[in-house]
C-alpha cells in the first residue's frame, strides 16, 4: 500500500469511525413502542407501494425495446449484400476507402448517415472505424456505399 493509499485509509477511518459525537447514547437499549406493535416485514414493504404506480413501466420500456431491436434487424437479403460490401471494403482496406455508412442508433430509434474513410475493420470486435476516430459496431449497420476516390 502507498502512502497516499495509507493517508486517505487514515483519514477515512477518522471520519466515519469516530463514534465519540454518540458515545452518550450508543449504550441506551432499542425502543420499543408501547402503543405501537411491531410490524411485520410485509407492512414494512407495504409502506413503499405507493412507490410501485410505475407498475407496468418496466413492462412498457422492455417493450419498446423489443421494438427497437426489431427496427435494427435487417432482412436477409439486406444482410446478406451488407456483409458483401463489408468484404469489398475489407479488400480495399489497404487505400482506406471512402464509404457511405448507414447506422442504426439504439438509444433513439433512429437511422443515420455518414461520410468517411474508413480506417479500420475490426472482424475480432466486429466495428468498423471512420476516420481513425467514429467507431460503429458491424450489428448497428444498415448499408454500406463505396464511394468513388477523390
Amino acid at each position: 500500500m502507498t502512502h497516499d493509499q495509507q493517508a486517505k485509509r487514515a483519514i477515512a477511518e477518522t471520519l466515519f469511525n469516530n463514534t465519540d459525537a454518540y458515545r452518550d447514547i450508543m449504550r441506551l437499549p432499542h425502543h420499543r413502542s408501547t402503543a405501537h406493535p411491531a410490524m411485520t416485514n410485509a407492512e414494512r414493504a407495504a409502506q413503499f407501494a405507493p412507490f410501485a404506480a410505475l407498475t407496468g413501466y418496466n413492462d412498457l420500456i422492455a417493450e419498446s425495446g423489443e421494438q427497437l431491436a426489431q427496427q435494427s434487424r435487417l432482412p436477409f437479403e439486406e444482410a446478406h449484400l451488407l456483409q458483401y460490401r463489408l468484404r469489398q471494403v475489407r479488400a480495399q482496406l489497404a487505400t482506406q476507402p471512402r464509404v457511405k455508412l448507414t447506422y442504426f442508433e439504439g438509444e433513439t430509434g433512429e437511422s443515420h448517415t455518414v461520410l468517411g474513410r474508413v480506417t479500420a475493420l475490426d472482424t475480432a470486435v466486429h466495428t468498423v472505424t471512420l476516420d481513425a476516430q467514429r467507431v460503429f459496431p458491424v450489428a448497428n449497420l444498415q448499408a454500406v456505399t463505396l464511394l468513388p476516390t477523390t
